[in-house]
């Protein structure tokens, strides 16, 4: 990869995990009037690489709300949150209490609670669905189990301002519990995907998006995934003499690490596929942009595919690390 390509991946990086919107302001207001909502002073919009999906970050927690044209039944809404949870890599969540149906602001809402373990730590992921007119969206927001006390009123609190766009908080009216669904049931599908050089298949919750401009002609494919906002995956292959794997690999590497220098690799191993051996490092550092700093963590795994040696680059921010390790091995194994 050449120095400008290099520059212009470490822009698209930026662009896509590094900078942050604040504002001075309690209220929230779509630019594009789906919604407003009530946030501390303090809470940051994560920059967006999907207009209908909204990260709003602050005092070590997050909130993820989702934008859904045409979808105005506030069980449906609510059963996307749940979806959203079991994709995130989520242990065998389970509902904890009832599900509440409530009016939110005049709105209708459901809202309830799952509780299961991700990466050895027990995790409450609270959920939301409101139906504003002919649309809707979901509210989520995953906090540790420790935290509940604390955090579990605010979260609620911050729910229950979502309205209509102009529209005043007049409070929440008739909220009753009504039968849950318990686990949250698997849906999606995997999705078959290749190019001349590569075939694979990723797991739920992928979605091609157009490739970034300025990206090398070795990038094959751009994901992003849509149950962990931010999460991304390249596809890059590379054919021709001399080529092998630690090549491979140490392409994958300097990609990654020229344009962030704070970048360092913090695992390294050899994998065993169903295709054969593939080389794994996983890299970790704080990177500079826009005045602050983020952790960005990124997994290398580099195989051999039918005709060509196929890097897959999986990037998101650091604390995410084991599950963008786990989304890596998980499309490895499908490569031919």
């Amino acid at each position: 990869m050449d120095r400008k390509a290099r520059w212009l991946l470490s822009a698209v990086f930026s662009c896509l995990f590094l900078t942050a919107v604040g504002w001075a302001q309690t209220t929230y207001e779509d630019p594009q009037g789906r919604f407003a909502i009530d946030l501390p002073k303090g809470w940051q919009l994560a920059p967006q690489t999907d207009d209908k999906v909204f990260v709003f970050q602050g005092e070590s927690k997050s909130i993820i709300i989702e934008c859904v044209p045409g979808m105005s039944d506030p069980a449906e809404l609510f059963k996307k949150a749940e979806t959203t949870v079991r994709l995130s890599g989520m242990a065998k969540p389970g509902l904890e209490g009832e599900v509440t149906e409530l009016t939110v602001n005049g709105l209708p809402a459901r809202w309830g609670i799952y509780k299961g373990a991700m990466s050895g730590v027990t995790l409450a992921a609270l959920c939301g669905g409101v139906a504003i007119g002919e649309n809707g969206l979901y509210f989520l927001s995953f906090i540790a189990v420790t935290d509940v006390a604390a955090w579990k009123g605010r979260l609620e609190g911050m729910f229950q301002t979502i309205r209509a766009s102009g529209q005043k908080v007049t409070g929440v009216e008739g909220a009753k519990a009504i039968a849950g669904t318990g686990a949250v049931a698997p849906s999606g599908e995997s999705m078959a995907w290749k190019t001349e050089l590569v075939s694979l298949t990723l797991p739920p919750g992928w979605a091609e998006k157009p490739k970034p401009r300025g990206m090398e002609k070795e990038v094959k494919g751009w994901f992003m995934y849509d149950p962990l906002p931010g999460v991304s995956l390249m596809v890059v292959c590379y054919k021709g003499a001399g080529l092998n794997l630690a090549k491979a690999l140490d392409a994958g590497l300097k990609s990654m690490t020229i344009p962030n220098p704070g970048m360092k690799p913090v695992e390294a191993d050899e994998l065993k596929l169903p295709s054969g051996t593939a080389n794994y490092a996983a890299l970790k550092g704080m990177v500079a942009s826009g005045g602050g700093e983020v952790e960005l963590a990124s997994v290398i795994i580099s195989c051999k595919a039918d005709k060509s040696y196929t890097n897959l680059i999986v990037t998101g921010m650091g604390h995410l690390l084991p599950q963008l390790k786990e989304q890596a091995i998980e499309i490895a194994k499908t490569v031919k």
